[in-house]
């Protein structure tokens, strides 16, 4: 008891051992800390850098684009196990500010963590390129994959709009020369409208792709029309008469004669033909005689072909050909009388031949001959037309003769004597 008393008397007196007093409490409060909470180093990777002040660049009409990755840190945190424990790189504050960038194009960074005893990284700058922000258009194309469905054809793609604004550092704008639509037909039977992207490409074909490049819109509307089909013959005419001696044969060709047109089904289902409703002119011709025309006029609106190669004109040929003469000495007894006034009686007078010109196509005319022509006196129509109803006095009269003969053969005008006479009375 008297030894502590005077241990204490001894501290009390003594103010350098009260300091040691201290510091050794302090030591040991370390070395207890150090055993509890001791201090440790890890390594984040992957720390983004945030670039601040782009406005300053912005404001001079420039861009900037990071090079080798040197937006990404590699970080190392000496701290208590207490913070290592509780932060994570998302916590480490990385800030390059470009209105500091340095002539050679590199930013400073500064790091910092809360409640770190230090803070260092592989790095302590970013790498940027500076350039000119420029604008230009392009033009917007378009490029189909795949086909229609089966008896339909492609008909026009209209875009929405054919030009489009981008913007960027200067380098990547330039290599930009167009701007591409793919359209999957994919066996479309009907009308195809959607929004399609657009893709932008250099002059050679190669997609151009640039995260520092915006264009005014990713995508556009686009409209392919999809038509049906149709197979139809083509019709002519001719008007106007040949030139004397010669004779339009009835024959006109069409080349090409059959066409298959594309529209909407419901005005396909309404076309048969196709008219050419202006007939060729064949007035004073003595060769076949051709025109031209063009079938787009003689169509509905909203058809057209299914060949885009098409030009759509047709030739038209009107064939015309010397007339052909041909003489025959037919029978008598070929010539029918017919159609004799009632309380007569009729019979050709004394001529047993008669000779019968014709004229027309040379083919037609060799299906003609003496025995196989034929001709009808029809007397009381005759009779009538040119005597009215009284016949009483007439015992002769030449009565013009009809052949029954094909379109493009005639034959010069026949009469004939026919001897009339009352019947007699039974």
């Amino acid at each position: 008891m008297i030894f502590l008393k005077r241990l204490g008397k001894t501290l009390t007196n003594n103010i350098w051992l009260k300091v040691l007093a201290l510091v050794l409490a302090f030591v040991l409060w370390v070395l207890v800390a150090q055993i509890n909470n001791p201090v440790r180093t890890l390594t984040y990777n992957n720390v983004k850098v945030t670039l601040v002040g782009a406005n300053v660049l912005e404001a001079e009409g420039k861009v900037y684009q990071v090079l080798n990755n040197s937006d990404i840190a590699k970080v190392t945190v000496r701290a208590p196990e207490s913070v290592i424990n509780s932060i994570t790189a998302s916590d480490i504050t990385a800030i390059a500010d470009l209105s500091q960038i340095n002539e050679d194009g590199t930013v400073p960074i500064v790091y910092s963590l809360e409640s770190a005893e230090s803070i260092t990284a592989d790095h302590d700058t970013v790498s940027v390129a500076v350039e000119n922000r420029i604008t230009k258009y392009v033009n917007i194309t378009w490029q189909t994959v795949g086909s229609v469905g089966e008896g339909c054809v492609q008909g026009k793609v209209n875009l929405e709009r054919n030009r489009i604004e981008v913007t960027g550092p200067e380098s990547d704008v330039n290599r930009v020369s167009y701007a591409q639509v793919t359209i999957d037909l994919d066996d479309a039977v009907k009308t195809i409208s959607a929004d399609m992207e657009i893709i932008l490409y250099d002059t050679k074909g190669n997609r151009v792709e640039s995260d520092m490049i915006v264009k005014q819109t990713d995508y556009v509307t686009t409209t392919v029309t999809v038509l049906s089909t149709k197979t139809v013959p083509v019709y002519a005419s001719a008007t106007g008469e040949p030139a004397a001696g010669y004779i339009f044969t009835g024959d006109i060709t069409v080349n090409p004669g059959v066409v298959t047109i594309a529209g909407d089904t419901s005005v396909l289902n309404t076309i048969s033909r196709i008219d050419i409703t202006n007939p060729v002119d064949i007035s004073s011709a003595k060769n076949d005689t051709t025109a031209t025309f063009h079938l787009t006029d003689f169509l509905p609106a909203g058809v057209t072909f299914e060949d885009p190669d098409f030009d759509d004109e047709v030739a038209v040929t009107a064939s015309i050909e010397k007339k052909a003469e041909k003489t025959l000495t037919v029978a008598a007894d070929h010539f029918i009388l017919t159609d004799i006034p009632e309380g007569y009686e009729a019979e050709i007078a004394g001529e047993e031949e008669i000779i019968v010109r014709l004229t027309g196509l040379e083919t037609e005319l060799n299906a003609v001959s003496a025995e196989s022509l034929r001709g009808l006196i029809e007397v009381d129509s005759y009779l009538a037309s040119v005597y009215g109803d009284d016949y009483s006095g007439i015992s002769f009269v030449n009565i013009p003769v009809k052949f029954n003969l094909s379109e493009h053969v005639e034959a010069d005008p026949v009469y004939i004597r026919v001897q009339l006479s009352l019947k007699e009375e039974t």
